[in-house]
């Protein structure tokens, strides 16, 4: 249990004379150290503010939450502290702009590290603002297939927004962790992106955008973290990533409709536990099945309500199976995921010939 302490000036035990009109809402938003990646200084605040000037908040950094409340300084302004056992205490300062009450900026230390905080205000609503990012989407994180040392298939997501603006993500690492996560779209189409792993001892975190390039339906950068776990099957010396993630607006194709927009293809499997990369080609019907037009044992299956896959591969030299897992990006016409070998995983990529 955390022991909460807000520190106030003495002006604001009763409510101040505001400059400007406070917002009443509720703002999603992420913190993180923009000069390092570690789980400790990144976490997730939801801030609710009243039109009096209140607010309560809730944040979690890892698998510790605190929960916080208090009164608005003139300005927008809050501070506070927050004592916690056995680490050093938090301070958490922010502000609702008056140039724009739909944004809060602001930071939390603990006196070592910084990290920048920015949040949204949730302004969607499904009768009287519905959301122009309503919809679904698959998201996709490579990994590198020519390392021993960090994820070699691509990292997945299924997302959700209804016209409420509210997400729904269901994710797919590439060394086998999952998690769910539920937020807000912004006005501007931000995504504070947050997920505590591995017990909360790393993170996967990043500010994700909706529709902000002309090439990809989702745009960010993502930094993962995994602590030394030396009794997991993958990877367990840790690793961090910060990369790239890209995706596409997810459409169900109708009845004798093909999830992509091709009938041949192939589907390549590269990895450090291969001997050789695999490829086979295949056909894709109409109705959405696979049809392996190769000598090596092959099988895949599509789930058209959401665009995830899954199937087996067998390799030619070891005759060894090797289950894959992924999504179709339809923006880019393309299927993609992660394959688990023995102590390392690999990319799996179906592409139209």
């Amino acid at each position: 249990m955390a022991v909460v302490l807000v520190a106030m000036s003495a002006g604001l035990v009763s409510r101040p004379a505001y400059g400007f009109i406070p917002s009443s809402g509720t703002y999603n938003g992420l913190f993180f150290q923009t000069t390092g990646n570690w789980a400790q200084s990144s976490g997730t605040l939801k801030i609710n503010t009243t039109s009096r000037g209140t607010y309560s908040a809730n944040m979690r950094i890892g698998s510790s939450r605190y929960s916080f409340s208090g009164q608005l300084a003139a300005d927008g302004s809050a501070s506070v502290q927050i004592l916690r056992y056995y680490q050093y205490p938090l301070t958490v300062q922010f502000q609702v702009t008056e140039a724009d009450p739909d944004v809060i900026v602001g930071t939390v230390t603990d006196g070592y590290w910084t990290a920048a905080l920015n949040a949204d205000r949730a302004v969607f609503n499904a009768k009287t603002n519905i959301s122009p990012y309503a919809g679904q989407y698959t998201l996709v994180l490579h990994g590198d297939f020519n390392s021993t040392q960090v994820p070699g298939g691509a990292s997945f997501g299924t997302i959700t927004i209804n016209t409420a603006g509210k997400i729904s993500f269901a994710a797919t690492l590439a060394d086998g962790t999952t998690f769910n996560q539920s937020s807000t779209v912004s006005k501007d189409g931000r995504w504070p992106l947050y997920a505590p792993l591995y017990s909360g001892n790393g993170t996967f975190y990043g500010w994700m955008s909706f529709n902000a390039s002309t090439n990809t339906d989702i745009s960010g950068d993502v930094t993962w973290v995994k602590p030394q776990m030396p009794w997991t099957q993958y990877y367990p010396y840790g690793f961090y990533v910060v990369n790239p993630v890209y995706g596409s607006i997810y459409t169900k194709p109708p009845k004798g409709t093909s999830v992509l927009d091709f009938t041949y293809a192939t589907i390549q499997f590269n990895g450090q536990n291969l001997y050789q990369g695999i490829t086979n080609n295949v056909l894709l019907t109409s109705n959405n099945k696979i049809e392996n037009l190769s000598a090596n044992g092959l099988n895949l299956g599509f789930s058209l309500s959401n665009g995830r896959f899954n199937g087996r591969v067998m390799d030619p030299i070891t005759f060894q199976w090797y289950p894959y897992k992924g999504v179709v990006v339809q923006k880019f016409n393309i299927a993609t995921g992660y394959f688990s070998a023995w102590n390392l995983t690999g990319e799996v990529w179906l592409e139209g010939d």
